[in-house]
């Protein structure tokens, strides 16, 4: 099967600088995965988040409660094919901030109910409570843009005046020899509520479907599009 991201950007993919494409053409036919280790040398957050919500978003692995600069993470990807037949691709990242170790996860997936759409779903967290649709695009560096609309929580969309708004780049840099990522959060009544930058190098390995970890699955499989 095709991987989400290129199936998502269709030919545009191929204006992928290479070592994206090697990043975001991970399928679940390669019986491989991605392992990378970097630094996220900015995490910060709005001081107009209420605690409880930071709380919940890192118990629920939605987002990184944390703030930090120079915060060591490990990223893991995973590609399969999901139990209701969506080709997947699976993002396992852990924080390792100063005595409270974080997580996030994410699941992307192919949408079953649109053939040929031109934006893939991300369901967010440990089981899935959130899920957002994401478009791609490839930027003049050849970098992937990943902008996510208005999430659902629990099936319920949120109006977006009252949401956040997520713009992910991920890029080669050539000086360094490392990918580059950057996220921002924003909300168009608070502003911005989420800021992280970093870098990171990988190294993809074989495995097979039985090899892939239980974290890379969601603990319950949400089938909503």
């Amino acid at each position: 099967m095709t991987s989400v991201v290129r199936t998502a950007l269709g030919s545009e993919f191929e204006k992928l600088h290479p070592k994206v494409q090697w990043r975001f053409g991970l399928a679940s036919g390669d019986h491989r995965c991605q392992l990378g280790v970097g630094v996220m040398e900015e995490m910060r957050h709005s001081t107009l988040i209420p605690p409880p919500v930071l709380w919940l978003g890192g118990k629920r692995g939605l987002f990184p409660g944390g703030r930090g600069t120079d915060v060591p993470f490990t990223i893991e990807n995973y590609a399969y094919v999901d139990a209701v037949g969506r080709e997947t691709m699976a993002f396992i990242r852990r924080f390792a901030f100063a005595g409270s170790p974080q997580g996030m996860n994410s699941v992307m997936v192919t949408p079953a109910r649109t053939p040929g759409a031109d934006f893939a779903l991300d369901y967010l967290g440990f089981s899935s409570d959130m899920i957002v649709q994401t478009t791609c695009s490839v930027d003049s560096a050849g970098g992937l843009v990943l902008e996510s609309g208005a999430p659902r929580v629990l099936g319920i969309r949120i109006p977006q005046l009252a949401s956040a708004l997520t713009s992910a780049r991920e890029w080669w840099d050539e000086d360094e020899q490392k990918h580059r990522v950057q996220i921002d959060v924003t909300s168009p009544l608070l502003g911005t509520l989420f800021h992280y930058h970093g870098w990171f190098t990988a190294e993809q390995h074989e495995c097979a479907p039985a090899d892939i970890p239980a974290g890379a699955h969601p603990s319950k499989l949400v089938e909503r599009e």
